[in-house]
């Protein structure tokens, strides 16, 4: 054989696989170790030359020899397996299965060669082939032997570390990365800071119904139709639906617009302080808890695109019609005729997106102006007249949203109208007048953000606060400003609205302090009574004193994904036959009744767990509304109301 590449490994597999076999694992190693050096320097030898030094003959023989091995099976692979050397099985199986591949490839090419110099004889040309091509000669210089190599020793060095080709190893590559991701968090910052500032400063101009009624209305005020547009591939019918979304949301502002002019304005009800004790017969609840008790679901809506944080159902008399503003600043509006078993639904942003849209308030003597106040610390009001929606009230110009102060709360009297009383989250009360172009002035009553603000119909001098401070505060307004005329407003921030700090509570006329935080606290519709919800799981009832009447066990631990409970009184028409009573979502999925005979339980639970699958968590009534009319909504975590009628 001219070649012994193949040849000499025999032996050495044949004393590999007898040694394993007999159990003598550590001569089985070392031949298995010699075994591997020879398999790699006879695979190179034989794969850079490709067989061309062996004969035929020869490596036909080799062929045989390897085939044979494998027939006998000289050791079994359950019996290597039971030796449990996973190093030696690896190597004998390796080198059988690297020299069945060589076989296998040997074999194919030898019987391709056979083939054609069998067709080449047969044609006559193998002479020929030869004369022309020749046989391949070899180079007769001798290849020069390369240098000896000098091994070097190996400095010790640290275990290799698998790591990822995107986590920079060296303190450059470390600081670069640094540097580049400060670089692109600035950029995104200004970037958004940018057009935060863009949006509010759009926001301060009136905006119209079909401005508002885009998904995206400072886009649009901005770029209108200007919008470059894409050439479209053949069959593309994009730019048929943008007509269709332009045509579609023309026809809904036009709608929306109509039906808002078509209302009849209403004005809150008042009500007289010995009106509560005709109400609170037993006779009266208990023809209310009868009328209650056949209200029906009649309704479940999308109104709002994600969780509802604010509600207000509007006093009119033809249909059912509520507002509904959710977390990221849209107004859901909700058109429910119970005759026809119809709804219609449309959805404005008069507010910054991301800002919850935080109260709602319709005008006290005229209910064709809707008030909404949001976390982007404006307020604004929607004429339903003339469409128009106008920001009447900021209470800074920082675009910065770190220093914002976020709008809570909103509430107005019936004695004045037009002045409005405005929390947020500092712990300040402003005062605006909605008939003059000045900013109004602004009160900090607390350290703490106030949840709410609520006039007393009775006196509209007189205030009640809600605050995370976990008390519930009387003040009267005009101790307040006597006292701070003597002070210099102070200003935080360039831009912010100037305030006065009421650091000696001049003002205050009485709190009480909670477990936790108070969520929210209303004047009852007489004035006489308080109605507080805190998380500490109760509701109380207080009187005009803040004396409590009694107070209720009550489940309020709504947690981050709903919105907090705020218990609502129900403002009915005076003598309308409905006692003093007030509604609270519950944790249960039910909105619960409650009046001032029962303290202990609701007089009736609306619970419908086959429809109802969310807790109602914001709930509002009909005012100015009596026995008959009387129904009741509720919105839910994923934009959804629900009215009972």
């Amino acid at each position: 054989m001219a070649d012994d590449s193949f040849s000499s490994l025999l032996p050495l597999i044949a004393e590999t696989t007898e040694k394993l076999s007999s159990g003598n694992t550590q001569e089985a190693s070392k031949a298995a170790k010699e075994l591997k050096l020879n398999i790699d320097k006879s695979y190179e030898r034989v794969k850079n030359v490709k067989g061309g030094n062996l004969t035929k003959n020869d490596q036909l023989l080799l062929i045989e020899q390897l085939t044979e091995i494998r027939k006998q099976k000289l050791i079994s692979k359950e019996e290597i397996y039971q030796k449990n050397e996973l190093r030696i099985v690896c190597i004998v199986f390796l080198s059988l299965t690297l020299f069945d591949e060589c076989t296998n490839s040997e074999r194919q090419r030898l019987k391709n060669i056979e083939e054609n110099n069998k067709l080449l004889e047969e044609l006559g040309l193998g002479q020929a082939s030869t004369e022309v091509f020749g046989k391949r000669q070899r180079d007769e210089k001798p290849k020069e032997k390369p240098a000896k190599k000098v091994k070097k020793e190996n400095a010790p060095t640290e275990p290799p570390r698998r790591s990822s080709r995107r986590v920079p190893t060296t303190e450059e590559d470390k600081k670069a990365t640094r540097e580049q991701l400060e670089y692109d968090m600035e950029k995104e910052a200004r970037m958004k800071q940018q057009r935060r500032e863009l949006e509010f400063k759009t926001r301060e101009k009136d905006m119209s119904l079909l401005e508002l009624i885009k998904s995206d209305p400072v886009d649009y005020i901005i770029n209108g139709d200007r919008n470059p547009k894409v050439k479209k591939e053949e069959g593309d019918n994009d730019d048929d639906n943008d007509e269709n979304d332009e045509e579609t949301d023309a026809h809904d502002a036009e709608q929306l617009s109509a039906y808002l002019q078509s209302r009849a304005p209403v004005m809150r009800p008042t009500h007289i302080a010995d009106e509560e004790d005709n109400t609170n017969s037993d006779e009266t609840i208990d023809k209310f808890k009868e009328r209650m008790e056949s209200l029906q679901l009649r309704t479940i809506q999308s109104v709002t695109a994600n969780r509802i944080h604010s509600m207000q159902y509007h006093p009119d008399k033809e249909s059912e019609l509520v507002f509904a503003g959710d977390k990221y600043g849209q107004l859901g509006i909700l058109r429910y005729d119970t005759e026809e078993d119809t709804s219609q639904i449309w959805r404005l942003q008069p507010h910054a997106n991301k800002y919850a849209l935080s109260c709602i308030r319709f005008d006290v003597q005229n209910s064709r102006n809707a008030f909404t106040c949001s976390y982007d610390c404006s307020i604004r009001q929607l004429d339903f007249e003339s469409g128009i929606s106008s920001q009447v009230f900021r209470c800074n110009d920082s675009y910065d949203q770190e220093t914002n102060r976020l709008v809570t709360h909103l509430d107005m009297s019936n004695q004045c109208p037009n002045l409005l009383h405005i929390a947020d989250n500092g712990g300040g009360l402003s005062l605006k007048d909605t008939r003059t172009k000045d900013r109004g002035v602004r009160y900090i009553l607390s350290s703490h953000k106030l949840g709410s603000v609520s006039i007393n119909p009775a006196n509209h001098h007189e205030i009640c606060t809600a605050s995370n401070d976990r008390s519930v505060s009387i003040w009267d307004l005009r101790a307040v400003k006597d006292y701070t005329k003597k002070l210099k407003p102070v200003v935080e921030e360039k831009g912010d609205l100037p305030y006065y700090d009421e650091i000696e509570d001049k003002g205050l006329v009485k709190d009480f302090t909670l477990g936790k935080a108070v969520t929210s606290a209303y004047y009852s519709p007489t004035g006489n009574s308080i109605l507080s919800t805190s998380f500490d799981n109760t509701i109380r009832v207080f009187d005009n004193t803040l004396k409590q009447s009694y107070s209720i066990k009550h489940n309020n631990e709504t947690g981050r994904w709903l919105s907090v409970f705020r218990m609502q009184w129900i403002n009915p028409l005076p003598n309308a036959g409905i006692p003093i009573t007030f509604i609270s979502p519950s944790m249960k999925r039910s909105i619960e009744v409650w009046t001032k005979r029962d303290k202990s339980k609701p007089i009736v639970e609306y619970i419908d767990s086959n429809s109802i699958t969310a807790v109602p968590a914001v709930v509002s009534a009909k005012p100015a509304t009596d026995l008959d009319n009387i129904s009741i909504a509720g919105g839910n975590g994923s934009g959804k109301v629900i009215i009972y009628k």
